[in-house]
């Protein structure tokens, strides 16, 4: 998993710190991997009809790495619970479009 250094911006391989300015990124793949977690969690809540509980996976994902994929659950869960206007703020998420207080 690559992941940018705050500090520096140089995109990393899989290394606990920065090849370039060694700058520690382990707490940072251990949130990615949260967030991806919780995106999949959501992921198999939704595929068993349990919407609402895959809207907080989505949520929970997306404060910790704001990624298209929790967007996109999230698009996908407030879709299935008819929750209209949300769906259309978390699908702008999936595309950029819009900031709003939560981005």
């Amino acid at each position: 998993m690559e992941i940018q250094c705050p500090s520096c911006k140089k995109i990393n391989p899989d290394s606990p710190e920065c090849v370039r300015c060694g700058c520690e990124l382990e707490l940072l793949k251990t949130i990615r991997q949260a967030a991806e977690k919780e995106v999949s969690l959501g992921r198999e809540k939704l595929e068993t009809g349990n919407a609402g509980k895959a809207l907080d996976h989505a949520t929970r994902s997306w404060r910790l790495k704001k990624s298209t994929n929790a967007a996109r659950l999230a698009f996908l869960a407030n879709v299935a619970e008819k929750r209209y206007e949300d769906a259309m703020q978390w699908h702008c998420r999936t595309k950029n479009h819009c900031h709003s207080e939560e981005d």
